[in-house]
């Protein structure tokens, strides 16, 4: 059963900013004036149980039979998202999810940070961008005793209080940031090095290995002292508004994204994913931007490269979906953020009637539009050739509604701190006709928003 009130709308960041020092406080920011990416935000709050660790294949038979026993119908006049598991997977599952091997030392152990965290939640504030409606609700899980009136109340009382603080604390923002304690981010690769990396990935796409891949960097900083992260999120998100933002207290581990890129979404039967490959800066002369646009959508080498992960997708989609139900309903369109063009195509399916939810994970997890072509070899010189893990990046974060409906973002565009250490990974597709300082000026201008918020 759930429990809910329809709310006039108020502002998402009015009440993220109530509860967002608690831990396991998510916010799902669609921070973008898009009726299609960016309809719904929703913040949960107090998760009833953690899913967290290193080994995925056992947890999802865990959350199958979880969903088994708690699930819900589809409600058209409720949010996509009533309920369910919020968090994020991290691109290093890939190791067990396909034969990667192991090429560097740093493979032969666990990541420094859980590979996947998943907070089971019942209590959830949605918020309808478009029609300017927010929720409140409260879904009953089975095996979870509570007072479910009292959850509903609480979440009513801190709607109140947000309602009461309505001037909006984040005008001065700016203000409070000190240039003197930004933090200095370093690479792990020297230009030089990363260049090297790029010619070596050429090398392999010119003796036939792979047609394309995602190579990055990783950028880290020591925290200075008192650093506000809350005050970094809240730049970040009026500096880079982005459909799939999202802010994750872990304590000390916390993840903030600015992702413009959906991974996969679920709704009903439908799965739709929409891979971004092509990218160039804008301008703030109209004009010059709009030339810019029609650069990128005349590029034979950000074309070649957005098609190839179109076919990569078809072909993950195709293990979870319906004989030929698969189709490219949208191909290289141009899509505009707020410092980059990018080309999205958008790739659709209708899933098998024997499918789980989860087995997007293990059908289509990462996304191919960070990997390469074809994925598995892709996967394998990533591994090789970067070096470090890559953790989040590259994952996914997103949820698992009780109803039956998914959305995930590809965690690019996204600053990891654990404990005093900050950082964040910029990547680019190469190919046979990349030039190694055009691809790593490119890292440097999807990093650019970042490196800014810092």
């Amino acid at each position: 059963m759930l429990h809910y009130k329809v709310l006039p709308y108020i502002e998402p960041n009015e009440i993220f900013q109530l509860v967002e020092d608690r831990f396991g406080t998510i916010f799902l920011d669609s921070n973008f004036s898009h009726s299609h990416y960016g309809r719904y935000s929703y913040i949960v709050i107090n998760p009833i149980q953690e899913f967290t660790g290193h080994q995925i294949k056992a947890q999802i038979d865990i959350w199958q039979s979880l969903y088994k026993s708690n699930s819900y119908a589809n409600n058209d006049s409720l949010p996509p998202f009533i309920g369910g598991l919020v968090g994020y997977l991290s691109y290093d599952l890939c190791k067990q999810l396909e034969n990667i091997g192991n090429y560097n030392d740093f493979s032969l152990n666990a990541s420094p940070i859980p590979d996947y965290w998943f907070g089971l939640y019942n209590q959830v504030f949605a918020f309808d961008n478009v029609q300017r409606i927010c929720y409140i609700i409260v879904a009953e899980i089975k095996t979870f005793i509570y007072n479910y009136d009292e959850q509903l109340e609480h979440l009513s009382s801190i709607y109140k209080q947000a309602g009461q603080n309505s001037i909006s604390k984040t005008s001065n923002i700016y203000q409070s940031y000190n240039e003197t304690i930004t933090p200095q981010v370093s690479s792990n690769f020297p230009q030089n090095d990363y260049l090297n990396i790029i010619q070596k990935a050429i090398n392999y796409i010119s003796n036939g290995d792979i047609f394309e891949i995602n190579l990055s960097h990783c950028f880290k900083a020591q925290l200075p002292i008192n650093y506000s992260i809350k005050e970094l999120y809240q730049k970040l998100r009026q500096i880079n508004s982005a459909p799939f933002s999202a802010f994750i207290n872990l304590d000390a581990i916390k993840i903030l994204s600015a992702s413009p890129e959906r991974f996969l979404s679920i709704r009903g039967s439908k799965v739709e994913a929409r891979p971004i490959k092509g990218t160039i800066n804008r301008s703030l002369n109209m004009e010059t931007d709009a030339k810019l646009a029609t650069q990128l959508q005349k590029s034979e080498k950000d074309i070649a490269e957005n098609i190839m992960i179109v076919d990569l997708m078809r072909n993950d989609l195709s293990k979870i979906c319906k004989a030929n139900s698969v189709d490219v309903t949208q191909l290289c369109a141009i899509e505009s953020f707020t410092n980059v063009h990018h080309l999205v195509s958008v790739i659709e399916g209708e899933l098998k009637t024997n499918v789980s939810i989860f087995d997007v994970i293990t059908a289509c997890f990462p996304a191919g539009s960070i990997t390469g072509a074809p994925k598995i070899r892709a996967m394998q010189i990533i591994e090789e050739l970067e070096n470090t893990y890559r953790g989040v990046y590259c994952g996914s974060i997103g949820y698992f509604s009780l109803n039956g409906n998914v959305d995930l973002s590809v965690a690019i565009r996204t600053i990891i701190i654990n404990n005093s250490i900050i950082s964040y990974h910029v990547g680019g597709a190469i190919t046979l006709d990349s030039k190694p300082i055009n691809e790593y000026n490119e890292t440097l201008l999807k990093g650019q928003k970042l490196n800014e918020a810092l």
